[in-house]
């Protein structure tokens, strides 16, 4: 890649001193740039990842990328990074806000999907219980909320951007999500399916791409609201994105630009069009066993989300804020210019 792809600029006094120099001998790629990722599951809106593996794209772009095992919240995934065992985390936006309540200097560099999809879907149970209070799924926004109070719904992990917002989003609709319902929190999909199948639970949290889906496509659960289509906040948010400490941008700069590059050159791809033989080949993989139409279905939600910019906006970084703030004891207080790192992404974007 020629050097004029990249134009020399000063990074953010915040993050670097130095100005932002990238090597002729860096471009040329010599050895492989090593990098530890931490993500946090295979889920069909983590597809640029799975993509990128299926068909060699960091081998391409360079890097030596070593996969850690998926940990299946964003605040645990951040704290691979924290604590040193990872290098970038390739997770939920809502982990930046966290790590920096921590006193940890963590940026945002690199935006892979905005929009949040969040879903509430009940059992029978859960839908018998909701019409007794008057709703069914075509009732206003504010009456389905009301109708689950007292319900018992499996979410994912507590400390995942999925938790954060269904407490952000209930509070939102009217409902204490501490007391006016039972979150049930729970470690990865199959025992969210399992909970619904037997019956455990009036229904699940989560995206189109997670349980939800899966639950729907059964047959054992039924779409009761899809909170993002009732709040444009939701549709500014980031859910999966890369990060990194301040000292690993500063000293791995090069490295950071090539993972970007790997996500710009899939997002690239995705808005072009994926083929079936793409998808077929990325199912292979990561979703064997996963129905067709379950894949599609989380596809048609998803792909849309991926098309946009990798640079990071005030406007993601205002919805950061207001969902945290609406529900942690502590308000978090952080700038745009403490969270976010924008200057690597932005050149990035600028390329065909």
């Amino acid at each position: 890649m020629s050097s004029n792809h990249i134009t020399r600029r000063a990074v953010t006094a915040s993050l670097l001193a130095a100005p932002f120099v990238i090597s002729s001998a860096a471009r040329a790629q010599g050895a492989p740039l090593k990098l530890r990722l931490q993500g946090v599951g295979a889920t069909v809106a983590t597809l640029p990842d799975l993509y990128a593996r299926v068909f060699k794209i960091y081998e391409k772009h360079g890097l030596d990328v070593e996969h850690l095992a998926p940990i299946y919240n964003a605040n645990g995934a951040m704290q691979s990074v924290i604590q040193g065992s990872a290098d970038v985390t390739y997770g939920g936006g809502s982990s930046v806000i966290a790590a920096l309540n921590q006193g940890r200097p963590i940026k945002l560099f690199g935006t892979v999907i905005q929009g949040f999809e969040l879903k509430v879907s009940l059992a029978k149970g859960g839908l018998e219980k909701a019409a007794k209070a008057g709703a069914t799924p075509a009732s206003p926004i504010k009456d389905r909320a009301a109708a689950m109070k007292g319900m018992r719904i499996a979410a994912p992990a507590s400390g995942s951007s999925s938790d954060l917002l269904l407490r952000y989003s209930f509070k939102k609709w009217g409902l204490d999500p501490v007391r006016d319902l039972v979150i049930q929190p729970m470690s990865d999909i199959p025992a969210m399916l399992a909970a619904v199948r037997q019956g455990a639970v009036d229904g699940l949290a989560g995206t189109a791409a997670t349980a939800n889906a899966r639950a729907e496509s059964e047959g054992v659960a039924t779409r009761y609201i899809a909170f993002e289509e009732e709040d444009p906040v939701l549709r500014s948010w980031p859910p999966y994105a890369l990060l990194a400490s301040d000292d690993f941008l500063k000293k791995n700069m090069e490295t950071a630009r090539r993972l970007l590059m790997v996500f710009h050159e899939v997002k690239q791809a995705i808005r072009r069009g994926l083929t079936a033989e793409e998808i077929a080949a990325v199912k292979k993989v990561f979703f064997p066993d996963m129905a067709d139409k379950t894949l599609a279905d989380g596809l048609a939600i998803s792909l849309p989300l991926l098309k946009t910019k990798l640079e990071p906006t005030h406007e993601q970084f205002d919805a950061l804020i207001l969902t945290n703030n609406a529900v942690q004891e502590v308000p978090a207080k952080f700038t745009f210019e403490q969270a976010f790192y924008t200057s690597l992404a932005a050149e990035i974007d600028k390329l065909p």
